[in-house]
């Protein structure tokens, strides 16, 4: 099998921006995020510290707060509570990635151990709800009262999303409005609801706060569809996860949704075949199979122009905002989205 599957098209004429950069306005605010995350792991419980320890170990790209912090940035907010609610936003997210994985039996998480395998299910499901609690607690403290409920209405959604995801496992008839309608909730609701704390903590004028939203989710939508990209074409020293993970764990997703549409007559029949043996018998020689077929289709290309798409769909929206160096470090983190190889 060639080593390179699939090869993603770069920005004309600019290289992508790495996180550092795109996030060098709010830098110092994103550490102060870090540090009150610390904080917030820490409880007075030692079993909790020792797993939450794991947890501050394997931290993420920390995107959904530092989009926040971007968005507030841009308004002009000059408050102190903006650390705060990406503080909130952070823990939600890892709140759902530790449950993620116990759901999927996930071995790893960003190249390292999930806290699953660590310290087994029990103890990993209730540091997941704990990290729910604690995030929409500590956003308690926040003047702007509707903040906790916005948390608490993007957590619901999210664990709605997880559900309805679950409940199509293996469903090869899957549509793709089905499929965008769970992402929609699972993953690019976060972001979204990361554009509209920030326009809450500055009553951000509604021309703002639409583009604001907008933006959020599109880029909310084209993350996901890049990460499920990934998870069949990409490398995994680099994307920290087994390719597979999401067929092995019987998610359907865009790749495998458009691969079954657009397959030609002769290929079709033994693309479902061998989904159906896949479903049983999940070996390298039959993913490798499938992962042939999904590109002899094309569905691999065809899934990267929606995710293009959904880009220039929040680009246009960014573009709506007035001039700022922020507004720059978004349309630069669309780029980084859409082009990353994790």
């Amino acid at each position: 099998m060639k080593k390179k599957i699939y090869t993603w098209i770069k920005p004309k004429n600019k290289e992508a921006s790495s996180l550092d950069e795109i996030f060098s306005p709010v830098s110092q605010d994103l550490r102060q995020v870090e540090k009150l995350l610390q904080v917030w792991y820490c409880a007075t419980s030692p079993v909790i510290k020792k797993m939450a320890s794991q947890v501050i170990s394997s931290q993420g790209k920390l995107i959904r707060p530092g989009l926040l912090l971007l968005a507030t940035g841009h308004l002009g907010y000059r408050g102190n509570e903006g650390v705060r609610t990406a503080a909130a936003v952070e823990a939600v997210h890892t709140a759902s990635l530790i449950h993620d994985d116990i759901i999927d039996d996930s071995p790893t998480r960003r190249g390292q151990k999930t806290a699953a395998r660590i310290f087994g299910t029990g103890f990993s499901l209730l540091l997941g709800d704990y990290l729910f609690i604690k995030s929409i607690g500590n956003s308690l403290a926040i003047t702007r009262k509707n903040i906790p409920q916005i948390l608490a209405r993007v957590t619901e959604q999210m664990i709605e999303g997880e559900i309805d995801e679950l409940a199509h496992s293996y469903n090869f008839n899957l549509t793709e409005r089905q499929y965008f309608q769970i992402i929609r909730k699972k993953t690019a609701g976060l972001f979204q609801a990361s554009c509209e704390i920030a326009c809450t903590l500055d009553d951000a004028p509604k021309e703002e706060e639409s583009a604001l939203r907008l933006y959020g989710l599109n880029l909310g939508l084209t993350f996901q569809v890049v990460d499920d990209l990934l998870d069949l074409a990409g490398n995994p020293v680099e994307t920290g996860k087994d390719r597979f993970s999401d067929l092995k764990e019987g998610r359907v997703t865009l790749p495998l949704i458009l691969a079954l549409k657009n397959s030609p007559p002769e290929i079709e029949p033994r693309l479902k075949t061998l989904l159906e043996k896949i479903k049983s018998q999940p070996e390298e020689n039959n993913l490798i199979t499938l992962l042939r077929l999904i590109e002899k289709s094309g569905a691999l290309n065809l899934t990267f122009k929606k995710a293009k798409r959904l880009a220039e769909g929040a680009r246009r929206a960014a573009n709506k905002l007035i001039p700022s160096i922020y507004r720059q470090s978004l349309l630069d983190l669309l780029d980084f989205v859409l082009y990353r190889k994790k």
